[in-house]
């Protein structure tokens, strides 16, 4: 456990501790819209049913914590490709009545019985059976047993409630109990997610059996209903989280793991704790930034951009320029690669982040800056002298949601699966992750979204995976302004970065903001992305293209969940649900 705070008024020369620019008021939307304004509360997901849930538990008297559990497992239930009860959580609350921010890490972890060397020995039986894992996302880490992770969400939805709740659990379960009995509609996210993973629906027989005969994904419109899921979420409301770490639903997961190949024990599930730790802190462009501290490597990705980009682009040059997108792609190169020779899980890893975050080090970055070049990303690196110990002690598909209700409470929780369909299978009705891939497979070895793998990062006995999940509260002098939060895997970061800095520095309404076109760099490979669906404008992209950058067009950079809070003459809150994933935000 540690505690990380960072004041950047210094190194980076000018721009720092500028006021809070005046943002224009956005228009006030029609409930349909992807954005909404609300005077008393308010509630964004990237599904409409995880907004309504929410936002019905703040009607009947719930505060933010009862809304937020209430949009987790409705989520669970609308999304199955993205989160639910099979996965884990990060959750980030700012109680009002105190200031008090508490960030609980419900992540995945290790069953006992893993090691470091897990993956690639299964992968080479595998492959003198003359398996070419030439199918899509099919290696050990990704597909079947052994790439689930014990799951956290139902205890981190536990301590969420019990220590901030206050509503029933009749209240709080209801909604997601009434999607999972009475049956959804399936979205076009979902179908479109269906089609690229059908391999993984067709091999568990309750994901098959979600597929219309002859069918070769879900189906747009379709009725999912889901009686068995409806089950567990009753039995889950009546005994607590209890009932999926130590009950006959815990059994069924352990059997449905083993059954796959996997290596879970009823001991793994009993033994699961949610981890109170400490947010990362730090002060940028004239704001407090608070967000998550490992296993997530987002807020230490976020926080050493944002320490570079204060000092890089002054108060009179920051604009949605070439030079910002250049500034901005080089800012997250050392960090990534930071992220890859030295994250862990801090509970078994001793992690140097007084080190890596030193002005030392980060002047050294500073002085790479070139404006009208871009710089290789390995001159970024700076690998910490010898005398910094980095050891191991001995011993030792995902949504994004935000809630504010009427007593300025604040939640703002990522919950994942991995992903699609997490590892392609079910257990009581879940859907059980495949989050293993988050870890390294092998020393330098690259998981699904492409970033190698360190020591530090190798499976072992009750390791929580290094993660990129990045809840974020955002305050000024008077309170939190901004909730944010991304889904999208290594492409978390930068599009929580980029919506927040569009926002609360450039200006952008917040709607703008959240729809502006985004990049992303993560330092391996050394190439710049940016959106096939919301596309750079040619001359920026020409012109960046000139300056050295290396350009791959993706479909989208991460799907971003975010409400502003304005504090003028009245209280009033602006939600939005990034228009990149169909989900609508919903309040009073």
């Amino acid at each position: 456990m540690f505690r990380l705070t960072i004041v950047v008024f210094f190194i980076l020369g000018s721009g720092c501790g500028s006021a809070l620019p005046r943002v224009p008021a956005p228009l006030v939307t029609e409930p349909s819209s992807y954005e909404g304004a609300f005077s008393e509360f308010a509630v964004a997901c990237d599904h409409t049913a995880g907004s309504e849930a929410g936002a019905e538990v703040l009607r009947a008297g719930g505060n933010a914590a009862d809304a937020a559990a209430a949009a987790m497992l409705a989520l669970g239930v609308v999304n199955p490709a993205s989160s639910g009860l099979g996965g884990g959580a990060f959750i980030l609350y700012y109680r009002a009545s105190d200031g008090s921010l508490t960030f609980l890490d419900a992540r995945e972890r290790a069953p006992a019985a893993a090691d470091s060397e897990m993956f690639s020995r299964r992968e080479a039986e595998l492959r003198a059976e003359g398996e070419d894992f030439s199918s899509r996302l099919s290696l050990p880490s990704q597909l079947g047993g052994l790439a689930t992770g014990v799951p956290g969400e139902a205890a981190g939805i536990d301590a969420l409630l019990t220590r901030f709740g206050r509503a029933s659990r009749a209240t709080v379960f209801d909604p997601a109990i009434r999607l999972a009995q009475e049956g959804i509609e399936v979205s076009e996210k979902l179908a479109h997610a269906s089609e690229n993973s059908i391999d993984r629906l067709r091999r568990d027989p309750v994901m098959n059996g979600w597929l219309r005969d002859g069918s070769s994904s879900l189906e747009v419109g379709q009725r999912l209903v889901r009686p068995r899921l409806a089950d567990t979420l009753r039995a889950f409301a009546r005994e607590g989280a209890s009932e999926l770490y130590r009950g006959s639903v815990a059994s069924e997961i352990v059997s449905a793991n083993r059954e796959q190949g996997g290596i879970m024990t009823a001991d793994d599930l009993a033994d699961y704790e949610v981890r109170v730790r400490e947010p990362l802190d730090g002060e940028f462009f004239g704001l407090r930034w608070v967000t998550a501290p490992p296993p997530s490597a987002g807020g230490f990705t976020m926080f050493q951009s944002l320490a570079l980009l204060d000092g890089w682009i002054g108060a009179g040059e920051r604009s949605n320029s070439v030079l910002w997108f250049h500034a901005l792609a080089e800012s997250w190169k050392g960090p990534y690669l930071d992220r890859a020779r030295y994250f862990g899980d801090p509970d078994h890893v001793e992690l140097p982040l007084d080190a890596l975050m030193s002005p030392g080090r980060l002047s050294l970055r500073s002085a790479l800056f070139d404006r009208e070049r871009e710089t290789p990303a390995e001159r970024f690196s700076f690998p910490l002298p010898d005398t910094v110990e980095v050891h191991q002690p001995e011993g030792g598909g995902t949504s994004h949601l935000c809630v504010v209700d009427a007593e300025g409470n604040v939640a703002a929780v990522t919950t994942t699966i991995n992903l699609a369909f997490g590892a392609g299978y079910t257990a009581a009705g879940i859907v059980m992750n495949d989050e293993m891939d988050d870890f390294a497979r092998g020393v330098g070895l690259e998981n699904a979204y492409g970033l190698p793998g360190a020591a530090t990062n190798l499976p072992g006995p009750g390791r929580r995976p290094v993660s990129t999940m990045s809840p974020t509260i955002i305050l000024n002098q008077r309170g939190p302004v901004l909730c944010l939060g991304a889904s999208g895997g290594s492409r978390i970061v930068t599009a929580i970065q980029q919506v927040a800095l569009n926002h609360l520095v450039l200006g952008l309404p917040l709607a703008d903001a959240v729809t502006a076109p985004r990049i992303h760099h993560q330092g391996a490979p050394d190439v710049l992305r940016s959106e096939e669906s919301y596309p750079l404008d040619e001359a920026t992209l020409a012109a960046l293209v000139r300056l050295g950058h290396e350009h791959q067009m993706i479909a989208n950079v991460a799907v971003v969940q975010a409400i502003g809070i304005e504090r003028g003459g009245s209280f009033r809150l602006i939600a939005v649900s990034d228009p990149r994933k169909g989900g609508r935000p919903r309040g009073r």
